[in-house]
């Protein structure tokens, strides 16, 4: 991108690298790559979807910044392409937000404005700021398994269902408590912790009764599994990469109309062949 010379058939094109719409959109991309592999299973077709559709928005705005040389059409077309991918993303991490009952940002929420304003370069950046958000603003190193590094996701961290699930399966040792000599007891392994105590009533023969030990299943308190620390991390982090993509979709609205405005200005390559030729052919008149 550069001044336009109207006495240049080929202007000055390329130059993407500095555009802010191609770094915040590769930034998005990186940390689409990190938020899949952490909490989309790689099996799945949105794991696929999402990551492509970052990709797209990276290659687009590269593309057609390449090709503005020679076709200012091609650059709108492939610009907007950029941002109707990002805007497809957009749709997939409010869907993740929704699908698992997580609370998405408002646009006027202040976490919002202070990730905007921190700048971030790399997903190593935004991933300590998610860390930071989680733990009330203390910063740090992150945690093993949570935010946006480390193993965790489908292969590591658990969600707020598992971790509902593994909490309930400790409950489920109250059935050996259920097996003492008094069913009656057995009533109190639905504080699932107390069936620890129930390993002394293992002794106990009628275990007939261990069908008390069920309530074990009182694990399904985990439904506030919302507030997890797991939970909580990918909130943030789907967050603060819907923030990220709200910052690419506003420069790239900029960018397209700045190219119509140059495009009705200036004309596109055709035009300005048109008057190359023209012109050339005056001078050589006799």
């Amino acid at each position: 991108m550069g001044d336009f010379d109207a006495g240049k058939l080929l202007q000055s094109h390329g130059g993407y690298r500095q555009l802010k719409s191609f770094q915040v959109a590769q930034l998005v991309y990186d940390v689409t790559v990190r938020f899949c592999d952490r909490y989309i299973d790689k099996r799945s077709r949105t794991h696929d979807q999402m990551v492509q559709a970052a990709r797209s928005g990276v290659q687009n705005i590269a593309e057609g910044s390449q090709a503005s040389g020679t076709s200012k059409k091609t650059e709108l077309k492939l610009t907007n392409v950029a941002r109707a991918s990002l805007e497809e993303l957009r749709l997939d991490y409010q869907d993740f937000l929704r699908q698992r009952r997580l609370a998405r940002w408002d646009r006027s929420d202040p976490r919002r404005a202070e990730l905007v304003a921190r700048r971030c370069k790399s997903a190593d950046e935004v991933a300590r700021w998610v860390v930071e958000v989680c733990r009330g603003g203390q910063g740090g190193q992150e945690p093993s398994g949570h935010g946006l590094s480390g193993p965790g996701g489908p292969h590591g961290q658990r969600s707020g269902h598992q971790a509902t699930t593994a909490a309930g399966s400790t409950g489920s040792t109250g059935s050996t408590g259920s097996t003492g000599s008094t069913g009656s007891t057995g009533s109190t392994g639905s504080t699932g912790s107390t069936g620890s105590t129930g390993s002394t009533g293992s002794t106990g023969s009628t275990g007939s009764t261990g069908s008390t030990g069920s309530t074990g299943s009182t694990g399904s308190t985990g439904s506030t599994a919302s507030t997890a620390p797991g939970s909580s991390y990918a909130e943030a982090a789907a967050n603060a990469a819907l923030t990220l993509i709200a910052v690419a979709c506003s420069l790239l609205e900029r960018q397209l109309t700045a190219q119509a405005e140059a495009f009705e200005r200036e004309g596109g390559f055709t035009e300005r062949l048109y008057r190359t030729r023209t012109r050339t052919q005056n001078r050589t008149r006799p």
